[in-house]
């Protein structure tokens, strides 16, 4: 069920127990000066106390009509106010305004989404993927049948989760699939995967047709599919996971290399994207940004706006608004080109 759609039903039993509560509260007070000719304040309190049940006694003298009403006025308002009043105890005591805040945060938060990461399944690798996406400070949306999952990463109050089916179309609109930037498919079956996939390439055909989406496929052989129902980029784990075993068999400095790049909790060296416009550096050649030349950081490659890679990049390089850098550096050299010095 969409967020929205609980908060909504919770407004609707809300209006209508408030508008039931009125209804009574008025036809008592009408009932009141009616038969008994009172005063709008008099007609008023007797329909308080009689339906609060307070017992304060008669404001005035009740004829017999006045009585019956009054016998009437109980047996319905009291009843129903009753109920009403009940659940809303219930509501409260139960937890339920926290749950509607929490919700109603949880609406907005995904409403302002943009260019963030679908993560559709929160097993291992999704879980993986939204611990270092959190790391790096970078938007995401976790999408998964089993609340019970994300709740071991203790993110929920950090960022938005959905409980839901990722292979329903609204499940994946109200993730905001339209305005994101990446898709992660790593459900647990590679079906589910490539059904996923070909969902949110359709979903975006028009709306966002540059979404980068990422398809686990736990059978190698599923890797085409993948790619014949859209993925950007198909991978299975354990063909990723043996070809780095063998490249750490093979060619161990390389490896101690991206290790060294990678690791978590004492990095020393990270691999960043850096933007032109961060640096002062749009429409400059490479040679002349503080990246080039400096001895703390090493060049790699430059990704330009229509995803070719230029390796190796040369120092007349004109760099542009959507290019990006690839560079290595220590963490503190990175972290000072992210904020800006």
């Amino acid at each position: 069920m969409h967020l929205s759609d609980d908060n909504r039903r919770i407004r609707k039993v809300v209006a209508q127990t408030l508008a039931l509560m009125g209804v009574v509260l008025a036809s008592g007070t009408l009932g009141y000066r009616w038969i008994e000719g009172w005063s709008w304040l008099d007609s008023a309190y007797m329909t308080v106390i009689t339906l609060a049940t307070i017992g304060y006694g008669e404001t005035h003298t009740l004829s017999d009509a006045g009585r019956i009403f009054t016998i009437g006025l109980i047996l319905v308002g009291v009843g129903n106010l009753g109920y009403a009043l009940a659940e809303m105890t219930a509501f409260f005591a139960g937890g339920g305004l926290r749950a509607y805040r929490n919700r109603d945060r949880m609406e907005k938060m995904l409403e302002s989404l943009r260019n963030h990461t679908v993560i559709c399944g929160c097993g291992r690798l999704g879980s993986s993927v939204a611990l270092e996406l959190h790391a790096k400070n970078m938007p995401f949306v976790v999408v998964d049948i089993d609340r019970n999952a994300f709740d071991k990463l203790h993110l929920h109050h950090e960022v938005p989760f959905i409980e839901g089916d990722a292979n329903d179309d609204a499940v994946l609109l109200q993730a905001g699939v339209q305005r994101a930037q990446t898709l992660v498919a790593a459900l647990n079956d590679d079906a589910h995967n490539v059904f996923l996939t070909l969902t949110a390439r359709v979903l975006t055909r028009d709306t966002n047709p540059g979404l980068v989406i990422h398809g686990k496929a736990e059978d190698p052989a599923t890797l085409q599919k993948l790619e014949r129902a859209g993925a950007t980029h198909a991978f299975s784990p354990s063909r990723v996971l043996g070809h780095r075993i063998a490249l750490q068999i093979v060619r161990p400095a390389i490896t101690d290399l991206i290790e060294l790049a990678s690791r978590k909790g004492e990095v020393e060296l990270g691999i960043e994207e850096v933007a032109p416009e961060r640096i002062g550096a749009v429409g400059s050649e490479l040679a002349k940004t503080p990246l080039w030349g400096n001895p703390g950081i090493l060049v790699l490659a430059v990704r330009k706006a229509d995803g070719a890679l230029v390796f190796p990049p040369q120092s007349r390089e004109v760099l542009h608004q959507a290019d990006r850098v690839v560079v290595m550096a220590r963490a503190e050299t990175l972290q000072s080109l992210s904020d800006g010095r």
